[in-house]
């Protein structure tokens, strides 16, 4: 996902819906991103009629910690397992 303003100011981020349903049910899906070495416990929510999917809860320290800026890209591989893992890549704006 490319980061715009209001990722950087909520404490959630948009995902596609499509990724949500094609790997979880339609409900909360509790999910680590991992970045460096480091974990942040988030939450997934979808809302299949919105088209419209989020993380939320670890997003902000997740995003802070690691100095999101706007412009940056954010690439999350799930790992699949018991306890799903979004393995994070960011991609800065500023190369």
């Amino acid at each position: 996902m490319k980061l715009v303003k209001s990722n950087l100011q909520r404490s959630r981020a948009n995902f596609k819906a499509s990724f949500y349903t094609k790997y979880f049910e339609n409900k909360e899906q509790n999910v680590e991103i991992q970045y460096k070495g480091k974990l942040w416990p988030a939450k997934l929510l979808c809302y299949p009629v919105a088209a419209a999917a989020y993380i939320s809860n670890g997003w902000r320290p997740f995003s802070l910690e690691n100095d999101l800026k706007v412009g940056d890209v954010c690439v999350f591989e799930l790992i699949n397992g018991e306890n799903p893992v979004l393995d994070a890549h960011i991609y800065r704006a500023n190369g």
